[in-house]
């Protein structure tokens, strides 16, 4: 498990190295912005930005030069990512003292779904903790995570054996709690366990038990793609976990990036998305896996992914060649 820790203390450095990169590219571009003032029916443009103490504004003529727009939007788009880099920053920055918090308790939670062959019952790790694994056993670019929780995705039906998944976490020391919709959910050791399943087809709007389990996970929709073609990573001496292929993966952030209740986690969804994008179009196995996954997605779901690429062209301006890439190889 310290493969783990590893990886997210070379997160640090990673986002270090995009730090000095994008300040390098931000001091060669010209600041500030255009301004313009109607004189006798005509318009006359200016860019006013601030030397110093004083704001200085030069005059550009009726028309804005292309270059200098779209210098200007690029600098607008790398300091919002300098921001969010200095903010994952931050939070590499905090997780430090207590990593052995929560990646204590995981490595119990994989051992015991080891064990008991929860892998050959269909159950996935998917979320951030998937992404995470992804990281340690594929050339995948860090990004810093707010690893906490863990999502366990269960199929239906299961196709193994059940067993007493949360009599297991109380005896491990976490506390069952309800959502609103009835599901359940525990926590305990400085991580979070959520459970999820598919949303069932015959209309059942109540979450619904996985007997034998003794859990109710929250049914989501978009969550079948993730079953497809699933590999089994190891994480540590005897302890394994499944995990979505990485081109399922990718399709589905992007799917679900375009849902209005995933407002909040979009950036994240997207950045994801497109990092393992780098490395699914890179290694031959994953790009037609990801080629025969979108060619069997349903057309409304195409349409989503479609309009998140859209939206990670600003969203991961330091990717968009990878952005464009996808564009192409899913059209």
């Amino acid at each position: 498990m310290e493969d783990i820790k590893d990886t997210l203390r070379e997160s640090r450095e990673f986002f270090r190295g995009q730090e000095g990169s994008i300040a390098a590219r931000l001091a060669v571009l010209p600041k500030g912005s255009v301004k313009s003032i109607k004189k006798g029916g005509e318009l006359y443009f200016y860019l006013q930005y601030r030397k110093g103490r004083s704001v200085k504004t030069d005059y550009l003529g009726k028309e804005v030069p292309a270059e200098l727009r779209e210098k200007l939007a690029e600098r607008k788009r790398l300091e919002k990512e300098l921001g969010r880099v200095r903010e994952r920053l931050n939070l590499l920055r905090t997780r430090r003292d207590n990593e052995t918090d929560f990646v204590d308790p995981l490595l119990a939670i994989l051992r015991k779904l080891t064990e008991e062959k929860a892998w050959d019952a269909g159950l996935e790790i998917i979320g951030s903790w998937c992404f995470l694994l992804y990281q340690k056993h594929f050339p995948i670019e860090k990004y810093a995570l707010k690893t906490d929780d863990l999502d366990i995705l269960i199929p239906r039906p299961l196709k193994g054996k059940a067993f007493d998944l949360a009599g297991y976490l109380q005896r491990l020391g976490f506390s069952q709690h309800f959502n609103a919709d009835g599901s359940t959910y525990f926590s305990g050791g400085g991580m979070k366990v959520d459970f999820l399943a598919k949303e069932g087809r015959e209309g059942v709007k109540r979450p619904r038990l996985v007997r034998g389990m003794a859990v109710t996970p929250q049914e989501l929709r978009y969550l079948e793609i993730l079953f497809a073609e699933p590999l089994v990573l190891k994480v540590a001496r005897g302890v394994k976990a499944k995990v979505p292929a990485p081109a399922a993966f990718l399709l589905h952030k992007l799917v679900v990036s375009t849902l209005p209740e995933r407002r909040g986690k979009k950036e994240k969804d997207l950045r994801q998305a497109v990092y393992v994008a780098k490395y699914a179009l890179t290694d031959r196995a994953e790009s037609a896996r990801l080629v025969r996954l979108w060619q069997g997605l349903p057309r409304k779901w195409k349409a989503r992914v479609r309009k998140a690429l859209d939206e990670a062209w600003n969203a991961v301006p330091l990717e968009q060649r990878i952005v464009q890439r996808m564009r192409e190889v899913l059209p």
